[in-house]
C-alpha cells in the first residue's frame, strides 16, 4: 500500500472510552495505508487490544526498533522508510500549565515539523485542544504551524482556535461516532444504566441521589449500576449500597470492557456524567441523559453534544416531569440519536477520506 502511517499511542489505558476512540480512528485511517503503531511503554493488554480485529495495522517494531518517543525519532528521521503520514490518540490535548506535560506535548510537535520538512503530513485528529493557559496557547500555535490540520471533536473547541487566529482547524465529530457494532439488537428494554465518576461536589452527590430515587419512585424501570472505567468502581458501588434494598436495583462487578461492550444492549436509558458512556449508549441506540454540573471535567460532554444538536439530554436535576417525558417519548428519541449517530460516522469517514487520499 502507497501510505505509510504512523500511529503515536499516548492516551490512558485504564479507560474503555480511550480504547474506543483510539481503535475507531485506527480503523479509519487503515482503510488508506498500512498503520504502524508506536506502542512504547503501552501495557501490553491495551496493545492487544488495539490490534484486535484489525486490518493493515501492526506494531512499529515489525518495521523497526526505533520509537517516535524520544531520541528514536531522530534516527527514524534519517531512515529511509517511506513514512507518508504521523497520527497521535484522540482525547484532550493540552497541558493545564503542567510543564512536563507541556514538554511532552512539544516533543510530538517538534517530530511533527522534523518530519513536515520532509513532506510527511502529520494530523491531530479528534482532540480537545486544550488554549486556554499559556504554555497551552505557546503549544497549539506551535502544532498550527506544524502541522497539516487539527480536527476538534467540538464545534465549540474549532470556534475558540479560530478565534486565536489559527487557521488549519476544522470539525469532526468524537471517534466514539465511528464505532460500528455487529451485535446491536433493537428491543424495548426496561433497565437504566447508570455510570458516573466521582466528582468532589456534595450537592451534585445528593442530586446524583436524588434523581435515581425519582426514576424508581415514579417508573417502572430498573436500575443497573456498572463502570467502565477501574476508578470509578468505589462511586458506583457506593450508589448502588445506598439503594440495594430496592429490588428493582443492582450492581455489575466487572469493568466493562472491549468485549463485553454488548451489555449495552440490556439498556433503553443511560445516565451519567462519563463522555463515553453517554456516547457507547447512544451508538448502541440507547438514549443518553447527562446529568452534570459545571464542573471543568464534564465540559466536554456539553461542548459535543451541543455540537451534534443533542443538547436537550442534558440535564442539572431529574424530575418527575423529565422522566414521564422521556419515557412517553422513547421511540421517537432512539429515532432521532439512531439518525445523529449515522450523520456522524458518515462525516468522519468524509473528513478522514478528505485528509489523506485529497
Amino acid at each position: 500500500m502507497k501510505n505509510k502511517i504512523i500511529y503515536i499511542v499516548a492516551t490512558q489505558y485504564d479507560n474503555v472510552g480511550d480504547l474506543l476512540i483510539n481503535k475507531c480512528l485506527i480503523d479509519q485511517i487503515s482503510k488508506y495505508g498500512q498503520v504502524y503503531l508506536d506502542t512504547k511503554n503501552v501495557p501490553e493488554s491495551f496493545i492487544k487490544e488495539l490490534l484486535k480485529d484489525t486490518q493493515n495495522v501492526i506494531k512499529l517494531t515489525e518495521l523497526t526498533p526505533k520509537s517516535f518517543k524520544g531520541k528514536g525519532a531522530v534516527s527514524l528521521y534519517f531512515s529511509n522508510l517511506g513514512i507518508t503520514h504521523i497520527f497521535k490518540s484522540p482525547g484532550p490535548f493540552g497541558s493545564a500549565g503542567n510543564k512536563k506535560v507541556f514538554l511532552k506535548n512539544m516533543l510530538i510537535g517538534l517530530i511533527f515539523k522534523m518530519f513536515k520538512s520532509k513532506n510527511v503530513k502529520s494530523y491531530l485528529v479528534g482532540n480537545d485542544v486544550h488554549y486556554k493557559n499559556g504554555l497551552d496557547k505557546k503549544s497549539v500555535n506551535f502544532f498550527s504551524k506544524n502541522t497539516e490540520k487539527i480536527l476538534c471533536r467540538s464545534h465549540s473547541n474549532v470556534n475558540a482556535l479560530k478565534g486565536l487566529g489559527l487557521k488549519n482547524i476544522d470539525y469532526i465529530p468524537d471517534m466514539c461516532f465511528g464505532y460500528s457494532p455487529k451485535d446491536i439488537i433493537d428491543s424495548e428494554s426496561n433497565e437504566i444504566g447508570v455510570s458516573f465518576r466521582r466528582l468532589d461536589d456534595e450537592k451534585y452527590h445528593q442530586r446524583i441521589v436524588e434523581a435515581i430515587q425519582c426514576i424508581l419512585d415514579n417508573s417502572d424501570k430498573k436500575i443497573v449500576f456498572f463502570y467502565q472505567v477501574n476508578h470509578d468502581f468505589e462511586y458506583n458501588k457506593e450508589l448502588f449500597i445506598h439503594f440495594k434494598n430496592n429490588q428493582n436495583v443492582s450492581f455489575h462487578e466487572d469493568c466493562l470492557q472491549w468485549d463485553t461492550l454488548s451489555f449495552y444492549n440490556k439498556f433503553s436509558f443511560t445516565l451519567s456524567n462519563r463522555l463515553h458512556v453517554l456516547l457507547l449508549g447512544l451508538v448502541y441506540n440507547v438514549i443518553p441523559i447527562g446529568l452534570l454540573n459545571n464542573d471543568s471535567k464534564t465540559q466536554k460532554i456539553v461542548d459535543i453534544f451541543d455540537g451534534v444538536a443533542l443538547n436537550d439530554f442534558l440535564i442539572n436535576e431529574l424530575t418527575k416531569d423529565k422522566i414521564t417525558n422521556f419515557t412517553l417519548h422513547e421511540q421517537t428519541l432512539k429515532a432521532r440519536i439512531k439518525e445523529v449517530s449515522l450523520k456522524q460516522k458518515n462525516m468522519i469517514e468524509d473528513k478522514i477520506y478528505e485528509i489523506i487520499e485529497k
